[in-house]
């Protein structure tokens, strides 16, 4: 008789000895969750990813407005998206609502700024990182960051994210405001529309 540990939320698609996941392993896993996972969990699903761009071609889908959010797998519990940025494209200064975020770069060099809560109720910078291809990145329920494509032009970037739970609303915070703004996380590019 087999014992199953109702403990883990996921179930590994492949041999457990294997080191590498590819894409199409990461969204089943995504896809068949039982629950949210942790960030810890998210990361170590990311640090298995073997990313070729041939595997993840049919994401890489880029917009000239903003960048692009390709939808891969989504369940109740997780998604997995990648974005495609052209240089100067950026996310607003954001939380993520309740979720957690785990962000790999796939192509490019991607910038990330942390902020934390001033006085006044604005937002200012603490932190800036840069992360080059294969980087894996997490922010956590509190965290509030921004992530751009600072690379000259012509220079694009691709990045892999999971959120857990999928994204809904994000706050967004400014640093000349106290106003917490609400931007829905709505849109996918590739036939769901950005």
């Amino acid at each position: 008789m087999q014992v199953s540990d109702t403990n883990r939320i996921f179930e590994s698609v492949s041999d457990s000895s294997a080191s590498e996941i590819s894409l199409a392993e990461a969204a089943e896993i995504v896809c068949n969750l039982k629950a949210v996972p942790t960030l810890d969990e998210v990361k170590e699903w990311f640090s298995k990813l073997l990313l070729r761009q041939r595997d993840y071609d049919r994401y890489r889908l880029f917009t000239d407005r903003k960048y692009a959010r390709n939808l891969v797998a989504r369940s109740s519990f997780a998604e997995l998206l990648m974005l495609c940025w052209r240089s100067g494209q950026r996310t607003p200064i954001h939380d993520h609502g309740g979720s957690v975020g785990v962000v790999m770069v796939c192509e490019g060099l991607l910038t990330e700024t942390m902020f934390e809560h001033a006085p006044g109720g604005r937002v200012r910078p603490y932190n800036t990182y840069r992360w080059g291809p294969g980087a894996i990145t997490g922010a956590d329920v509190p965290d509030v960051h921004q992530l751009l494509n600072l690379q000259p032009a012509g220079r694009d970037m691709v990045t892999l994210h999971c959120y857990a739970p999928p994204l809904s609303v994000l706050n967004t915070y400014s640093p000349r405001s106290s106003r917490v703004g609400r931007w829905r996380e709505g849109y996918f590019t590739g036939g769901a529309g950005i």
